[in-house]
């Protein structure tokens, strides 16, 4: 059992994707990419146009367990071998360090999460229409599971050491997974000021659902441990949850029993001082404003005054392979002694991870800035998934042909992160976590690589809607001569 939820909470998500990308969608070349923080950073973009011809990357982030002392890279060496997983209370005092043999272990928190996300950035293109407009066009897949606010007596070592038949609170918590491709379409407008260049931003986003599920606690309660562990007991809960039938079908992926809608809205206001580039950069983003609308699938709530319980031996046998019924139906005779008095539907509604981004840029030089972010989560119904908070500090250096970056995080209040990110011409490539994703960590509880390919012109001709940070440039990069006919 521990050995299982290791696997799903640390490694199998490592084959998921970067989060946000800060190391490099706050590059200023970053084009297209960079709309998906903020829907107006198209407006800075120096190029005419640019292609992104794919991007895929890495996360995951749980403050629940952790593996000592290695990293992601070390593991996919080893993902065609017999891997061993220990652990730490049952490794041998002397055992030695080898190949192929990792120690796992659990943390102790006031409250744990989960998050992972994979996504592939397909084609996508930025072309600038007007002097000071832009139109873009993405696509997109992507898989994403949150889980927040778990109960902190759910830690192994807690709940070891917690006395049977005493009551104790659960508070309320929250899981979503979801799986869908989407399709969007950016527009931005500078509009010149007297002090700078405003730029409004806007995606439009349509979303295709491929499978999803969440289960929400939507109040505290009562529960306790049965004498030997052999199962539990709670009162006065409420729990609503719900999945689509294909939900754990490895096949299929074409399926579509979800539709949906979804927004991005911002705003970057570039003063001028009277350089030969915009020193000050502010913007504010609200990203991921939609939804889901699930059909073929199944809607369940419990709720009861009275005492429930839930004995392990009527789970453990369960094949979750063949769908979520057996086991919910298991529960639902738990709680109300009828397998289908919870069913309360076919349809549901999923909310995407609505978050309010904040922005600011300060540029030493027209070649080096400092841009920090700070991201937060501002959904928190049932059948929502949720973003942790991320505030982040890059210092970067960027030309036109390539650029570096190094941000700084912190992630859900409590993960100071270190990342790097390198832009070589058309090539892009980082993480926003080097220890744990590229180097051995102490205690891995995650991992974050992205990588990519752009195209864009191979000279840099900049629009002429602004001054020296805006103006046409040759090859030389000299302002070229504006001349009267």
């Amino acid at each position: 059992m521990r050995l299982s939820i290791i696997i799903i909470a640390v490694l199998a998500p490592l084959l998921a994707t970067a989060q946000l990308q800060l190391g490099w969608r706050t590059d200023t070349y970053a084009g297209i990419n960079s709309t998906l923080l903020n829907p107006a950073n198209a407006g800075r973009t120096p190029y005419s146009w640019d292609v992104n011809l794919g991007e895929a990357a890495f996360f995951l982030a749980n403050n629940y367990a952790y593996l000592k002392n290695t990293s992601a890279s070390e593991l996919l060496r080893e993902r065609n071998s017999d891997a061993t997983f220990l652990f730490q209370r049952d490794v041998p005092a002397d055992i030695e360090k080898q190949a192929g043999i990792f120690v796992y272990d659990y943390l102790t928190r006031d409250s744990y999460y989960a998050h992972t996300l994979a996504s592939i950035l397909g084609p996508a293109v930025s072309v600038r229409v007007a002097p000071a407009t832009r139109v873009g066009l993405f696509t997109r897949w992507q898989t994403r599971m949150d889980a927040t606010r778990l109960d902190a007596d759910f830690g192994l070592y807690r709940w070891e050491q917690l006395p049977t038949e005493q009551p104790f609170t659960v508070d309320k918590a929250h899981v979503a997974l979801a799986n869908w491709s989407e399709v969007g379409i950016n527009v931005s407008q500078g509009i010149a000021t007297a002090g700078g260049e405003l730029t409004v931003g806007a995606t439009v986003r349509r979303l295709w659902g491929h499978r999803g599920g969440y289960l929400s606690s939507n109040r505290a309660f009562e529960a306790s441990k049965l004498s030997g562990s052999i199962g539990v007991e709670g009162l006065d809960f409420d729990l609503e949850g719900a999945f689509t039938n294909n939900i754990v079908d490895e096949g299929n992926m074409d399926a579509t029993p979800g539709q949906g809608w979804a927004a991005d809205l911002g705003v970057l206001y570039r003063v001028d001082m009277g350089d030969d580039y915009y020193r000050w950069e502010l913007g504010a983003a609200l990203l991921d404003v939609g939804s889901l609308q699930f059909g073929d699938g199944e809607q369940h709530q419990f709720n009861s005054s009275t005492l429930a319980t839930a004995l392990n031996q009527n789970y453990e046998q369960l094949e979750l392979d063949n769908g979520l019924d057996a086991a919910v139906q298991q529960f639902s005779e738990d709680v109300f002694g009828d397998a289908s008095a919870s069913r309360v539907g076919t349809d549901f509604t999923m909310y995407l991870p609505t978050t309010l981004g904040l922005q600011a840029t300060y540029r030493l030089a027209e070649w080096a800035k400092i841009e920090a972010n700070y991201l937060v989560g501002v959904r928190t119904s049932a059948g929502a998934m949720q973003r942790a908070s991320l505030l982040a500090v890059t210092p970067r250096v960027e030309r036109h042909w390539w650029g570096v970056g190094m941000p700084v995080s912190l992630y859900a209040g409590e993960q100071l992160r270190v990342g790097l990110a390198v832009r070589l011409g058309p090539l892009f490539f980082g993480t926003d976590q080097l220890g744990g994703s590229l180097f051995r960590s102490r205690e891995m509880t995650g991992a974050d690589v992205y990588m990519g390919v752009k195209l864009h012109p191979w000279n840099l001709a900049r629009s002429s809607s602004g001054r020296g940070k805006a103006k046409n440039k040759g090859r030389s990069g000299k302002p070229v001569e504006c001349y009267k006919f």
